[in-house]
């Protein structure tokens, strides 16, 4: 049975702080341990900034950590990047504040196995059966609602 995306779950939140075992891991991890991966063909990225917003935009989507939802939390940059359906990033999430989106023609360095370089990890990595990609249309509403419960309201309007 199929486990419900609104049952009781770990929060993204959480995931904040690397804990030791991570901060060792990315610490080891070398300049191999990532992958230039060109965006707009499979999937568009959605990067959200600073990367407790986005965890709490995906807290209020309640999607299962361990769902396959493909998310990489860069540690570096402060940023979530979240991977949607190619050809929608830009539409529905490009103007909303603090959001980028990388589409046909972006590029972006993806963790091979769990860490890479550049303190990037996967926090939610897609499935062996294929990923499970966010609904950039619920992501953009995600992040308006993760800014009012958080008492920042977004300027621009999507």
């Amino acid at each position: 049975m199929a486990k419900s995306e609104n049952t009781a779950h770990t929060r993204w939140a959480s995931l904040l702080e690397p804990d030791a075992q991570t901060l060792e891991e990315l610490r080891r991890a070398g300049n191999g341990a990532t992958q230039l991966t060109q965006c707009g063909v499979r999937w568009d990225a959605v990067v959200i900034a600073p990367l407790e917003r986005g965890l709490a935009s995906l807290d209020a989507l309640r999607l299962s950590r361990d769902a396959g939802y493909p998310v990489i939390a860069d540690y570096a940059r402060h940023e979530l990047i979240v991977q949607v359906p190619a050809g929608t990033a830009f539409y529905d999430c490009a103007s909303v504040q603090g959001v980028r989106t990388l589409t046909r023609g972006s590029w972006l360095l993806v963790p091979l196995g769990r860490f890479g370089a550049d303190a990037a990890a996967w926090l939610s990595r897609p499935t062996p059966a294929g990923a499970r990609y966010v609904d950039p249309a619920r992501l953009r509403e995600a992040v308006h609602t993760a800014d009012e419960e958080r008492g920042e309201h977004a300027h621009a309007s999507c």
